[in-house]
């Protein structure tokens, strides 16, 4: 890479991580009540991706071949 295309790239990884950071606090002022939506997210999503990482862990899970699945059947009994 050249230099110009490193500070570029540099220069793009900051005013992304900016943005991620400080967007937060410009949308959602201290001085204002949450809103309504937000609340909701912040209750039903932590479910969520523990069911989505439920299913990414079983998706390659065979129950025809050995060993059908009972490691990964044992750990969820366990884990629950």
């Amino acid at each position: 890479m050249t230099f110009n295309q490193i500070a570029i790239t540099i220069a793009a990884m900051a005013l992304g991580t900016m943005l991620t950071r400080f967007l937060p606090f410009i949308l959602f002022p201290a001085n204002k009540p949450t809103p309504q939506y937000v609340n909701y997210l912040g209750q039903i999503l932590p479910y969520s991706v523990m069911a989505l990482m439920v299913v990414y862990t079983l998706k390659d899970v065979s129950l025809v071949a050995r060993p059908w699945g009972l490691p990964e059947i044992i750990a969820l009994a366990y884990i629950a």
